[in-house]
């Protein structure tokens, strides 16, 4: 085997350990799928790395992700239209940070600001 080959076949080896997995947990009635979880790593050692759900429709209903098998970094979710509903913000497991609701036009209507799981701050954009 040459050198070439041989850095291609580990290369591919490491990347095929590194993939992330796509399972549909759950269908609605008429066969779209509900609930796709992404895993990464393989039999008792695969973690959930994200999930995605969506409405009957087919269209998305929010997607979030997670670290360490807690929810962690930016989750978003949207109207059955596929406008932005609302944005959290997470952190090992706990809301933190600027969490955005939308109307359905899209325009931000209320802040809601965490720290560490807890409401430190709540901003009403309507009255602005």
């Amino acid at each position: 085997m040459s050198l070439r080959s041989a850095l291609v076949l580990s290369s591919a080896l490491l990347l095929s350990g590194c993939a992330t997995h796509k399972f549909v947990a759950a269908s609605h009635p008429n066969n779209k799928p509900e609930v796709v979880v992404y895993m990464k790593g393989k039999g008792e050692e695969a973690v959930k790395v994200m999930e995605k759900v969506y409405y009957p429709s087919g269209q998305l209903e929010y997607v979030g992700r997670f670290e360490n098998g807690v929810e962690h970094g930016i989750w978003e979710y949207y109207y059955e239209n596929g406008t932005r509903k609302y944005t959290e913000s997470w952190a090992n497991g706990k809301e933190h940070g600027v969490h955005l609701d939308y109307s359905p036009d899209g325009q931000v209507y209320r802040e809601l600001h965490y720290e560490n799981g807890r409401l430190v701050k709540e901003v009403d954009r309507t009255k602005q």
